[in-house]
């Protein structure tokens, strides 16, 4: 395995417009996050060295430590690319300008949303959140625990499973605690930006009920504190016992007619 970290874009024609927004796209936000990772950048067309040009990058794309991809254009050679990076399950992550257009699932993959790519060029704001993504998922995906998805890997294994299903009870049973584990999969995993969503939900309702304090009872709190909650729900229902033991309990000014 290399030091390099394998680049697939919609390089264009010189002077082109897929050439200048690949090149400014590379320079400026792939090249630099790569070599911050400790790694050296490798993109095809800037290899001068001789030799046939799909024996090298064959041999570059299934050594390199990780493979990232520029999948806005839907070119053809960059999707050929991509699917040798999932035949051989390489560490891979996906820049595109949204999600939204891929022709393709992505919800096993890093994928990385850069925007419209303006006319004008790639602006400074947009470049620099764009590479911050870039590092943060290359610390990721290089990391030793790291096992890359691929879909062809996890097709032929349900495919084998699938075959011996009617002969063979335990397969059949395997076959069926697969489809249970996905449809789980499918229940608890978070659909994209619901945590924040919810942990501002849970910051209202908290808000909501610190403000109604004096009306809270020894019940309320029982329920405030139920063992199924998290830990930090349960340090903000103990802190906000203790507010309300403490206006409760506070001496009552005495009665000056008394």
């Amino acid at each position: 395995m290399s030091n390099r970290a394998f680049i697939i874009q919609q390089v264009g024609a010189k002077d082109s417009s897929e050439r200048k927004r690949a090149d400014e796209i590379y320079n400026f936000i792939i090249a630099p996050a790569v070599r911050d990772a400790g790694l050296e950048p490798y993109r095809a067309d800037l290899d001068m060295s001789p030799g046939a040009i799909t024996t090298r990058m064959l041999s570059e794309l299934l050594s390199a430590r990780v493979v990232i991809a520029d999948l806005t254009g839907r070119n053809p050679n960059v999707f050929y690319e991509l699917g040798i990076t999932h035949s051989f399950a390489r560490p891979l992550i996906l820049i595109a300008d949204s999600s939204r257009t891929l022709p393709f699932d992505t919800k096993d993959e890093r994928v990385i949303e850069l925007g419209e790519y303006p006319s004008s060029g790639l602006g400074y704001a947009q470049g620099e959140q764009t590479k911050t993504s870039l590092q943060q998922a290359l610390k990721m995906v290089l990391s030793d625990n790291y096992i890359p998805p691929s879909p062809l890997r996890e097709v032929a294994a349900k495919q084998s499973v699938d075959e011996l299903a009617p002969d063979n009870p335990i397969a059949a049973e395997l076959a069926q605690m697969r489809e249970t584990l996905d449809e789980i999969r499918k229940r608890v995993i978070p659909r994209p930006g619901s945590p924040g969503v919810t942990q501002r939900t849970v910051d209202a309702l908290r808000k909501v009920i610190e403000r109604n304090l004096v009306h809270l009872d020894e019940d309320d709190f029982k329920i405030l504190r139920q063992e199924s909650l998290t830990a930090a729900q349960k340090e903000w229902a103990k802190q906000l016992l203790e507010d309300w033991m403490a206006h409760t309990y506070l001496p009552q000014p005495e009665d000056e007619d008394s």
